[in-house]
């Protein structure tokens, strides 16, 4: 007898269990609370901000995003008024832009045009031409046998997911006629040089204006190596990819031993929404050009941003993508005002 009732629960227990099986059964069955979405931390959703998605530090988005946005609060006398967001690119920028998450973004043409085309109604805008990305293909030194072609024997870093760099090396791949023998392997982006010069990657994607200093570090102190594209490559990825074209990498331009260097570039693009108002965009514009000289002591690729209003216009309509009403605006704006400083100096004389 006593040895049956030690395997029972005693009589008061059973209320106590029963209310607590039925708070387990309440708590399964609450859902899972929603969590924020990357890449924008929820922190930065406050109004008091306004992003501009960049890219990541591997490339040139990030960079030059963060010294733009200082160099536009500086003018406009606040150091919290735009803050830059690091993403993982192009496709994180356009989507970030699309559901008003983000003020401006940096994002590659080819993006934004296949945007458009998905969605007829895309609030998406072009704001000003920026520089064009260079696709760098980096190879691992000799000595740890990478392959003779891209992408290789080994792990291949192809770019983060979500970005533009992935895609293009995806078509640089079928292009080629080759395959990828290894998954593209995920690691983050300030693990790639030192992933290649070991040798635990035979090859590396770099998407980014030139110079880009990854790159350079890898080529000058690690013994890596460019990887140059034949002519009949190059024909197959432009015909595949709209806004692609041929570019060439002087040789020496990454250090002494660098070859000349056959690749392609895709243009980039300032965007912003076209709820944007046509004020905050012609602010935009004029202290980017404003501070042009400024800018490019502090990073290369400002050199590249077009400052002639008729120039960036001609490129952005290349493109086949709408521009910003408030670019437009500016653009007039400002054309009006050089014919008539024009005509005044010609009058002078």
């Amino acid at each position: 007898m006593n040895n049956k009732r030690r395997g029972s629960l005693p009589t008061f227990i059973w209320p106590i269990a029963l209310v607590m099986a039925m708070l387990a059964i309440l708590l399964l069955a609450v859902p899972e609370p929603p969590r924020a979405e990357a890449p924008v931390p929820p922190q930065l959703y406050s109004s008091s901000f306004q992003l501009i998605a960049t890219g990541n530090r591997l490339g040139t988005y990030y960079p030059v995003g963060s010294i733009l946005s200082k160099w536009i609060n500086s003018q406009l006398g606040s150091e919290g008024v735009f803050k830059p967001i690091e993403t993982n690119g192009s496709i994180d920028n356009v989507r970030l832009v699309t559901q008003g998450k983000a003020f401006l973004a940096m994002a590659e043409s080819r993006i934004i045009k296949e945007n458009l085309a998905e969605n007829a109604s895309s609030p998406l805008r072009l704001v000003w031409p920026l520089w064009n990305d260079v696709v760098h293909i980096l190879r691992a030194p000799e000595r740890f046998d990478p392959g003779d072609t891209f992408p290789g024997r080994s792990n291949v870093f192809l770019g983060q997911i979500n970005s533009s760099t992935r895609r293009t090396s995806l078509e640089i791949i079928e292009a080629m006629g080759q395959y990828r023998r290894k998954t593209s392997v995920e690691i983050p982006p300030e693990a790639v040089l030192t992933s290649l010069a070991n040798g635990h990657i035979g090859y590396a994607a770099i998407q980014a204006g030139m110079p880009n200093r990854t790159v350079s570090d890898a080529v000058l102190f690690h013994e890596c190596s460019l990887v140059s594209l034949s002519a009949d490559e190059i024909e197959k990825v432009v015909a595949k990819v709209s806004t692609a074209r041929p570019v060439t990498i002087p040789a020496g331009f990454y250090g002494d031993t660098q070859l000349e260097v056959q690749t392609i570039g895709l243009p980039n693009m300032l965007i912003a929404s076209v709820d944007t108002s046509e004020e905050a965009v012609g602010l935009v514009i004029e202290s980017m050009l404003k501070g042009a000289a400024h800018l490019k002591l502090h990073h290369q690729a400002f050199g590249n941003i077009p400052v002639d209003p008729a120039l960036a216009l001609s490129i952005m309509q290349e493109v086949g993508v709408a521009v910003h009403p408030g670019t437009l605006n500016w653009i007039a704006k400002n054309s009006a005002a050089k014919q008539a400083s024009s005509q005044g100096a010609v009058a002078d004389e």
